[in-house]
């Protein structure tokens, strides 16, 4: 599923949308133990995470499959093409992070940054 997003730099406006795996069904990122929620930008013309936003501030947040982000926040230039960010998640057992969005995912972003 792909989701075109636009937002406007450092504005705090949500976007919500709902993770679903490979055959629809929701990720219950709540049921599996998310304990931080990351949206990072990685690619062009940045490395992965130099810019990335989490649930340990309001930028981040969720509950079961739904996921709130005020793309808005992430410190990102408007330019062409658009951005294709990923959302990751880590749980009290396990630091490393789980990548649940991103290019060749169920679900893929794509961030157009306006000023």
């Amino acid at each position: 599923m792909l989701i075109p997003i636009t937002a406007a730099k450092n504005s705090g406006n949500e976007t919500v949308f709902n993770i679903v795996d490979s055959l629809g069904a929701p990720v219950d990122l709540t049921a599996l133990g998310a304990t931080v929620v990351t949206v990072a930008v990685c690619g062009p013309p940045m490395p992965c995470g130099i810019t990335k936003i989490d649930s340990s501030t309001d930028d981040v947040s969720f509950l079961n499959d739904t996921v709130r982000v005020k793309f808005g926040m992430l410190a990102l230039k408007p330019i062409q093409p658009a951005y294709s960010p990923k959302v990751s998640y880590v749980t009290a057992a396990d630091l490393e992070p789980e990548v649940i969005v991103g290019e060749g995912y169920s679900t893929e972003i794509k961030l157009k940054v306006i000023c």
